[in-house]
């Protein structure tokens, strides 16, 4: 995987190149970044609510739809289906732990191998809908740190 990476890097014609490097979107970037942060702080003061609409966490993620055409839909992951209970973090104040916790860890890590250990230790939990929601805002949380940088992960 890091020959795959590391190339796609150097491509000139690669998404990376044309898309990440651009400084208004490292802005985005910090901005995303501290819009989890209230989402994190809101879980563990247990204010952060039972729906969707209207939290911060539709703020960020509409944040995230606004990047490229290719994020549009990413709220659809986090829409609350009550029938399916997904995902299950607006009924289960231990589950929002547990996603507070993930996205906390992350936020805060440095390394490939943390995040991969805190997205095995979410999955363990089997909460319903999770998966695909969480991959949209990880992928925001490092990004590159300028034009001729990697980023942290």
């Amino acid at each position: 995987m890091t020959p795959l990476l590391a190339r796609q890097r150097v491509d000139p014609a690669a998404t990376y190149r044309s898309w990440f490097p651009w400084e208004e979107r490292v802005k985005n970037f910090r901005s995303i970044r501290c819009g989890l942060q209230q989402v994190v702080a809101e879980i563990k003061a247990g204010t952060f609510g039972v729906a969707y609409c209207g939290s911060s966490l539709e703020t960020v993620v509409h944040s995230i739809a606004e990047q490229r055409q290719i994020f549009r839909g990413a709220d659809h992951a986090f829409l609350w289906t009550p029938k399916l209970h997904i995902p299950d973090i607006y009924e289960n104040p231990e589950n929002q732990r547990v996603f507070g916790c993930l996205l906390d860890t992350c936020v805060c890590c440095t390394t490939v191998q943390q995040v991969l250990s805190a997205n095995r230790e979410i999955d363990a939990k089997c909460i319903k809908g999770l998966g695909p929601a969480v991959v949209n805002l990880l992928y925001f949380l490092h990004p590159p740190l300028g034009r001729h940088s990697t980023p942290p992960l």
